[in-house]
């Protein structure tokens, strides 16, 4: 493998990274004025933030997948491989919100937590072409798919949290 081919691949990657966390002219705010001392906010702006944040991230994976899958990918397939073969499908989430509402809430760290760790860097560096589209495929809809749970799951905890659940 030529370190010229891993550099370009690398930097695609960061450039679709970069992509989604900077495109659309998505700019973070200060939550306190500047100058302000003990500035507090309340647990509804800061849930009110998340909320937003982590829905405009979920809208960009999913557009970045969805102009992917249209311009690389279109009859090869790769849905039916990529189906269960998410790095993070082993972590254990609520399959409907039904399930999502059954958490008990509980504040504070979790010691010894067992995290899953993407191993697709190396197919991404692979010279076989299919073999590349399909880890960048599968890196994308996974993104897509965790930040929809994601999206889902603070929209869940806010409305428990802030609403009591009335919602």
């Amino acid at each position: 493998m030529d370190s010229k081919w891993s550099r370009r691949t690398g930097s695609l990657l960061l450039l679709l990274v970069s992509n989604l966390l900077l495109c659309k002219s998505t700019a973070s705010l200060p939550i306190c004025p500047s100058g302000a001392v003990n500035c507090q906010v309340s647990l509804r702006d800061l849930f009110d933030r998340a909320v937003i944040l982590s829905h405009h991230i979920h809208k960009l994976s999913s557009e970045m997948f969805n102009e992917f899958d249209k311009r690389y990918t279109q009859g090869r397939g790769f849905i039916t491989k990529a189906i269960n073969s998410c790095h993070t499908s082993s972590l254990s989430t609520p399959e409907d919100k039904e399930q999502a509402q059954q958490i008990h809430v509980h504040p504070g760290i979790k010691e010894n937590e067992i995290y899953s760790v993407w191993s697709g860097l190396p197919s991404l560096q692979m010279a076989d072409e299919d073999a590349r589209l399909f880890a960048f495929y599968n890196l994308l809809h996974c993104l897509r798919r965790d930040s929809h749970k994601i999206d889902n799951y603070l929209k869940l905890l806010k409305c428990r949290i802030i609403y009591d659940s009335n919602c």
